[in-house]
């Protein structure tokens, strides 16, 4: 298994943690569990990995990166299993440990901040309802609504769907003239109402 860290926390873009048998020069940690740790499922391993990853480095981004792992995929491993795995385990680590102290209080203020870090990651994926105020002009607001939803194209006899500003930036069409957005994509949003002139009201955070 390979645990891209970036897809979890931007900034960590580049990095790895591996299993062992998949390490490469990009892996910052490798880890060789031990072998029972093959009775769990590949959600729960990936868990196991990146607790180890970062109580070995003791980083707050790598803690980081395991709160927003567990949020997502909705995987949580009991401390009881995990500390077994930590003092069975072999774990090689290419990055600097942030923190000298390896007691179990330097190991939960490194958690608790990387779980302060992920919320805020976490806040911006939140959904945002919007509701845009089109021009009157008709082709004006024919225009922005293929701006916004995209539009139908025959190809060869083919028809496909082309997507618009809303899909692009991850969001979906809910009603006439209303969407949901991620939260980090709004300001993408507000750049091209100001450009074309058009209004947009927040109805839900």
């Amino acid at each position: 298994m390979r645990i891209s860290l970036g897809e979890l926390i931007p900034v960590l873009e580049g990095w790895f943690v591996c299993e062992k048998g998949m390490c490469s020069g990009e892996c910052v940690v490798c880890v060789e569990l031990p072998s029972w740790c093959r009775g769990f499922d590949e959600k729960s391993i990936a868990y196991i990995l990146l607790y180890l990853a970062a109580r070995t480095c003791m980083d707050y981004r790598l803690a980081a990166a395991l709160h927003v792992y567990s949020v997502r995929n909705k995987v949580f491993v009991k401390p009881d299993i995990l500390l077994k795995a930590w003092r069975e385990s072999k774990i090689l680590s290419r990055m600097y440990r942030r923190v000298e102290d390896d007691s179990i209080y330097a190991w939960r203020a490194t958690l608790y901040h990387g779980i302060l870090y992920a919320q805020s990651i976490l806040d911006l994926e939140k959904p945002v309802l919007v509701k845009i105020t089109p021009p009157r002009d008709k082709r004006v607001r024919e225009k922005l609504r293929v701006l916004l939803e995209g539009k139908r194209v025959t190809i060869k006899g083919k028809t496909y769907q082309v997507g618009g500003l809303i899909k692009k930036i991850g969001g979906k069409r809910v009603a006439s003239w209303i969407y949901i957005v991620p939260k980090k994509n709004i300001s993408k949003l507000m750049r091209e109402a100001k450009e074309r002139q058009f209004k947009i009201d927040i109805l839900l955070r």
